[in-house]
């Protein structure tokens, strides 16, 4: 069993820490005797198996290097925690350990889950296999009004941190000349986890560029932060919710002392990824360490934070695993109603996205609500996720070969909208992340199948941003 383990960030653990991210042997073995030392873990037998702190710095692209040269720099002393990613055997050593943490003041355990991003392709299954192109898209969701606002609404001075595998700075430049990469979080290779990066060097083709292409559509005039939480095309290799957690928290902190000195205006979180198969968490949704249902894990409880605190808008897939066209990585029992959006994905201060046609009928692979019962509002029956619908499964106009699929798709397309709904001039610019979430849900047109209040398909309806521009 895999768990994230998070102590406070104490000067003598981070030293320990930082050696070990060093690779000697000598380094993990100081880290480990350093690890007994700040919590009492009664000789539980553990395996460190990833050490995803300390391992990201922000790096600018060329355009931007002089100006943030200047700016002051996120200190690693600044992070409030260190994470450890444990193999421990099953189920009594995760009790040990739940314990363990519970008797150090400010440190917390949780499930360690794979995490992958929510791309999708059902061969066979849809004909014909890609319906219609980006404009019928677009026009579903009527993105004509943005631009036909005055002021046009196309993202200027909105921020937009994607969180995915990587972007491609030749697909950006290509699709929005207008918009900015300005950098990217980067890997040094030799840490855990083990790949480089660098700004915009992901390729032309990849899940990073479909999802940005989606935002762009509609908001081709922000500045784009680059995260990549996995590496592209690098073959067996998973995502866990400890560097999802070390990745959102580190954004947080570069945000507020690097990065919005430099870059003021709004911030947009895109999150095209999240859960497909619970088996590895073995515990019940009201365990303490659970993730998928259990808002106090240290994600959901980070999540929480960049909503309420931070004020940063989050966007989320549902994730792809619907009752008629499941992806198949999703485990045995996590598809179809209620079953298949999880943890972050179904948490209430983000805006949840499911997929539907160009044309508007729901895509069989969309997961379905209603959201994992932990995560419902004070008083609501039930947890209404997904929140609404956006298109997916098109191709652009010109080059049948750039698809657009998954609920990636449509979390782009949502994520492209609130950036264009931040921008100046947006006469819902001034609404909070959880007002702008209700917006949208209350302006989202109804399809003629769903159902009357809240549907387990559609949410609360598709995307509209005529509707959405018509703020009371």
């Amino acid at each position: 069993m895999r768990v994230m383990l998070e102590l406070p960030n104490d000067p003598d653990l981070r030293e320990a820490y930082r050696a070990a991210l060093s690779g000697p042997p000598a380094g993990m073995s100081g880290l480990r005797l350093r690890l007994s030392r700040a919590i009492d873990l009664g000789g539980m037998p553990f395996a460190i198996v990833s050490l995803p702190s300390l391992t990201r710095g922000f790096r600018p692209g060329a355009r931007y290097a002089e100006i943030l040269g200047t700016a002051p720099r996120s200190a690693e002393e600044r992070l409030p925690s260190l994470v450890f990613s444990l193999e421990v055997e099953e189920p009594a050593a995760l009790e040990r350990l739940v314990a363990a943490a519970r008797a150090v003041p400010g440190a917390r355990a949780g499930i360690d889950l794979p995490v992958a991003a929510f791309d999708s392709w059902c061969p066979g299954r849809d004909r014909p296999p890609l319906f219609h192109a980006r404009e019928a898209a677009l026009a579903l969701i009527r993105a004509p009004a943005l631009v036909a606002h005055a002021p046009p609404l196309r993202g200027e001075g909105v921020n937009v941190v994607m969180v995915d595998l990587g972007l491609s700075a030749d697909a950006v430049s290509a699709f929005a000349p207008e918009a900015s990469l300005v950098g990217a979080w980067t890997v040094p290779q030799g840490a855990q986890p083990q790949w480089s990066s660098a700004p915009g060097d992901a390729p032309f083709d990849g899940h990073g560029a479909m999802v940005s292409r989606n935002l762009l559509s509609l908001a081709p005039a922000v500045r784009l932060f680059d995260f990549p939480l996995l590496p592209d095309r690098v073959d067996e290799v998973v995502g866990w919710t400890s560097w999802a957690y070390t990745a959102l928290q580190r954004v947080r902190l570069d945000i507020e002392g690097l990065l919005a000195p430099v870059f003021p205006g709004p911030w947009v979180l895109c999150n095209a990824w999240g859960i497909y198969d619970r088996r590895q968490e073995g515990v019940r949704p009201d365990h303490p360490a659970n993730y998928t249902g259990n808002p106090a894990h240290p994600l959901n409880a980070l999540v929480a934070e960049l909503d309420s605190v931070a004020g940063l808008d989050q966007v989320f897939a549902a994730g792809n695993g619907g009752q008629f066209c499941p992806h198949p990585l999703c485990g045995p029992g996590d598809t179809g109603p209620g079953n298949s959006i999880l943890g972050a994905n179904s948490h209430g201060a983000v805006l949840t996205v499911g997929a539907v046609r160009a044309d508007g009928m729901w895509i069989g692979y969309s997961s379905q609500g209603p959201g994992q019962p932990g995560f419902r509002e004070a008083g609501a029956p039930f947890s209404a996720k997904p929140d609404l619908c956006a298109p997916s499964h098109f191709a652009e106009a010109g080059d049948a070969a750039a698809l657009s699929t998954g609920t990636s798709a449509a979390c782009g397309l949502v994520a492209g909208a609130v950036a264009a709904l931040r921008g100046a001039g947006s006469p819902c610019a001034a609404l909070s992340p959880a007002g702008l979430r209700e917006h949208l849900r209350a302006r989202a047109r109804r399809p003629p199948d769903a159902a009357a209040g809240f549907d387990l398909r559609y949410g609360h309806g598709v995307l509209d941003l005529e509707a959405a521009l018509k703020v009371p």
